[in-house]
């Protein structure tokens, strides 16, 4: 095994249940009739949604940790860029 693979084998395991999980939800959630299955979708596009702004936040961590203050912020700004949007969406709908 790579030391970058033992570095990033939290992140990487993680990703990989993420991946099977939201597979599994989507699959409910297109073969399950009714508010069981907009469930299982609704959990299945949350999934892809909240995956990489997760790693964003872990990578701005791992990067604040580090010393390498550019990264981070340049990390953070995008998550901030992405809640504020969101609140957005949420206080005009």
């Amino acid at each position: 095994m790579t030391a970058s693979r033992v570095r990033y084998e939290r992140i990487i395991r993680a990703l990989q249940i993420t991946s099977r999980v939201t597979l599994v939800a989507a699959l409910a959630g297109t073969f399950i009739p009714g508010g069981n299955g907009r469930s299982a979708s609704a959990v299945a596009v949350s999934l892809v949604i909240a995956a990489p702004l997760l790693r964003v936040s872990w990578l701005a961590y791992r990067w604040w940790r580090w010393g390498d203050r550019l990264f981070a912020s340049v990390a953070a700004s995008l998550l901030l860029i992405v809640g504020t949007g969101t609140a957005v969406a949420l206080l005009t709908r």
